[in-house]
């Protein structure tokens, strides 16, 4: 599969709250593929080697322990109509983490503050978008309380000219110094 100059780092999210996501974002639009995460970078192209960034990122990413993260429910952003999971617990770590992040070889000017969330759907067909997000708000009422998610590492991903994402490496948090083996040379 062609990879193209785009890159982002991901907390992959798992369990119920992944499956809702998962399954939610795959009714609002159909052909979604990239499993349920929150963005910590959001894809940006690189001006250094892979390697290199990635071996920034690590031990930045390493000094920062596993901490706990739990949903709020589901929000919009008005100014792009991408309907989300709301972050109300680990926000402050999720923002540390991105501000961190955001240097180097990594470093860009945002299009829009930072927000952690875990996005449903975005890019609606005209008129669809209501709807969705009915449907939306209606399946998280139905889906109940949604219980703590723990972040323990986050994944560097490169895009795909399919547009779906490929994972490179595994970024552990608490592993300063520790080498952790990457997914894909």
């Amino acid at each position: 599969m062609d990879l193209i100059n785009s890159y982002a780092i991901v907390a992959y999210v798992a369990g119920p709250i992944a499956r809702f996501a998962d399954r939610l974002r795959g009714d609002l639009v159909p052909g979604t593929g990239h499993h349920a995460h929150i963005t910590i970078l959001p894809p940006r192209p690189l001006c250094c080697p892979v390697s290199e960034a990635i071996e920034f990122a690590r031990p930045l990413v390493g000094q920062f322990e596993p901490f706990e993260v739990r949903i709020g429910g589901i929000a919009v952003f008005e100014a792009t109509q991408v309907i989300h999971l709301s972050v109300v617990k680990g926000f402050d770590e999720l923002a540390a983490l991105h501000q961190a992040l955001n240097a180097g070889g990594l470093g860009q000017r945002e299009a829009y503050q930072f927000t952690p969330h875990i996005t449903l759907g975005h890019q609606f067909p005209d008129g669809s978008f209501e709807g969705s997000l009915e449907t939306a708000r209606r399946r998280w009422e139905e889906f109940g309380e949604a219980g703590p998610l723990r972040i323990n590492a986050l994944t560097f991903v490169q895009q795909r000219a399919d547009l779906g994402w490929e994972d490179l490496a595994e970024l552990e948090l608490g592993r300063v110094g520790a080498g952790i083996e990457e997914l894909r040379s």
